[in-house]
């Protein structure tokens, strides 16, 4: 390693596979269509969840542990905003799962919290504590989750799918969402919007410091 020819080279072979690695996320466009009544019934429990006439779940639930953010974005801006037409809180029986490597390369899936259906976009939406957006795994899955939107933009919905073509991914943070209050969703899209850019901004800087 005292060979400076020998240590360039490395850094260099490493630095590409990075890069390489948070920015080569691409899906390959197949499979089939889901829908959420594929699940019909989502058991919660009722001092736990949100009633909603938004979704096709009368109630949605949120983390008992620490989930009152969850319950407020529900509460204060999804059941309220009249530019959302439905959303859900995504479980595990719904298989969304968004490939990624984190921040060790280990491959995972990422599991979204919301997805939100507008007149004219459909978005995933990640809640996000403060205190972890500044974690490497972070912006990992933040540019996965753009990527899968990118690349599910592509597909036109089936006919008997009433939905708009277009996905776009946003993440939420507490602050974000406690000094905007009374904002509803369409508002606080371009909010969510600086923040993901943002993290993705730091995320591609950091890389280049080496």
């Amino acid at each position: 390693m005292n060979f400076s020819l020998v240590f360039d080279h490395i850094v260099q072979t490493v630095h590409r596979a990075i890069v390489k690695l948070i920015e080569g996320y691409k899906y390959e466009v197949k499979g089939v269509w889901g829908k959420l009544s594929d699940v019909s019934r989502i058991m919660v429990r009722e001092s736990k969840s949100v009633e909603t006439d938004k979704s096709i779940y009368p109630r949605n639930g949120y983390q008992p542990k620490g989930g009152g953010f969850e319950r407020d974005f529900m509460i204060d801006v999804l059941n309220p905003s009249a530019d959302v037409l439905s959303y859900t809180k995504v479980d595990r029986r719904h298989k969304l799962k968004i490939a990624y490597r984190d921040e060790t390369g280990i491959p995972r899936n990422y599991e979204v919290d919301f997805i939100v259906k507008t007149a004219r976009k459909n978005y995933l939406v990640e809640t996000k504590a403060d205190k972890d957006l500044d974690s490497p795994n972070v912006a990992v899955k933040v540019k996965a989750a753009v990527a899968w939107c990118e690349q599910a933009s592509t597909v036109l919905p089936a006919a008997s799918f009433q939905q708009p073509q277009e996905w776009e991914y946003l993440i939420l943070s507490e602050s974000l969402l406690k000094d905007n209050r009374g904002l509803g969703f369409e508002a606080l899209v371009p909010l969510c919007q600086g923040l993901r850019d943002k993290i993705l901004a730091e995320a591609e800087n950091k890389l280049f410091l080496i």
